[in-house]
């Protein structure tokens, strides 16, 4: 098959995630494509062999601009004849099934809240364009219901994110020495380490962050994503910025947070759930799903739940089984195998039903 990836941009993030994992996972005699806004962060560390092609820098708002961008993705369309186009993102969802055939189209939606409460003016576009895919994913069981609650339902699949089992990794050799120092020298101060992995935002609550770590002043709160250089905080919440497989420094964590407004299902959720690490993060999207009370909490957005739970699965008679647990979940729902399956099975479907 001859699959394009089609993406917004290409920073380090959940659904650039998506799109690198799934291709590891794709077939070796299909030819892949990835087709992206930005400067390709995200695809400099892929061991496969696929087509890069750039189509604009970063831009995520929408402007004149993407008139250029339509025309570009059409002459790739004539050009290379996709069999399957994969889109990802709200904006290239959009542009894509304009421009593309859309029994060709796969569009994923990477957490259907980001339309649906942050930019609602939006939601329109998605219904407009809701039969112009063979098939819309959600990413969680509660994508799919808000989907079919706004009346896209025909042609709706559910298939979850997975994660790469990074554990048996050589993570030494990966490390970036500064980073590892810093935080081992953290760890000299603090007896626990909280850990949120991802890039701030204002979908990411940073500042109930700063707020649960002025609570627990005996622990250390670490936050990896971070672009620009925060000052500003408690002597005990640490902004580490942005790095290759920050998964890697997991291995530091205690316990893994994450304060969120919405979410689909994010990746470096999972990612802790990989490493066996206890998760306590905000009731939004599809984590409510993932966290069960075994295995992490997933909890009202308030200071006292955050630190409530935190303490809770700190306590040593507790937080052995929480691990193990964590580990299992992972296992059994969220590997990578798992996700691959459920994305090849939607590739071919399309693919056998466009050559009969």
């Amino acid at each position: 098959m001859k699959i394009f990836q089609v993406i917004t941009v290409s920073e380090f993030g959940g659904a650039q995630s998506v799109v690198a994992n799934l291709i590891q996972g794709l077939s070796d005699s299909d030819e892949v494509f990835i087709l992206y806004g930005g400067n390709g962060e995200a695809w400099k560390h892929l061991d496969k062999k696929v087509h890069l092609i750039k189509l604009c820098e970063h831009r995520k708002e929408v402007s004149y601009k993407d008139l250029f961008l339509v025309f570009k993705l059409f002459k790739l369309r004539l050009k290379y004849k996709p069999d399957v186009v994969h889109l990802h993102s709200s904006k290239m969802g959009a542009i894509g099934r304009i421009v593309f055939n859309p029994k060709t189209i796969v569009y994923t939606v990477h957490g259907f809240d980001s339309i649906r409460k942050a930019f609602r003016k939006f939601l329109i576009v998605e219904k407009v364009l809701k039969n112009r895919a063979a098939r819309i994913v959600g990413v969680s069981k509660y994508d799919v219901d808000c989907l079919r609650e706004e009346g896209i339902s025909k042609n709706v699949e559910l298939v979850y994110n997975g994660v790469v089992d990074h554990t048996s990794d050589d993570q030494q050799s990966l490390e970036n020495e500064d980073l590892k120092e810093k935080i081992k020298e953290i760890k000299r101060h603090y007896n626990h380490i909280v850990m949120c992995i991802s890039r701030i935002s204002p979908q990411k609550k940073f500042d109930l962050f700063v707020d649960i770590a002025k609570a627990k002043p005996n622990y250390a709160f670490v936050w990896i994503g971070n672009k620009d250089v925060l000052t500003d905080v408690p002597s005990n919440v640490f902004c580490l910025g942005e790095t290759h497989s920050a998964y890697i420094y997991l291995k530091y964590a205690d316990v893994f947070i994450l304060p969120s407004n919405y979410e689909g299902l994010p990746i470096s959720l999972l990612e802790a759930l990989s490493f066996g690490i206890p998760i306590v993060a905000s009731n939004v999207g599809g984590i409510g799903e993932v966290l069960d009370g075994n295995n992490g909490f997933a909890v009202e957005n308030n200071i006292e739940s955050f630190v409530s739970k935190i303490d809770y699965v700190l306590q040593d008679s507790v937080n052995s089984q929480i691990k193990t647990y964590a580990r299992e979940s992972y296992l059994r729902n969220f590997t990578i195998n798992k996700m691959v399956e459920g994305y090849t099975s939607i590739f071919k479907a399309i693919y056998n039903k466009g050559n009969r």
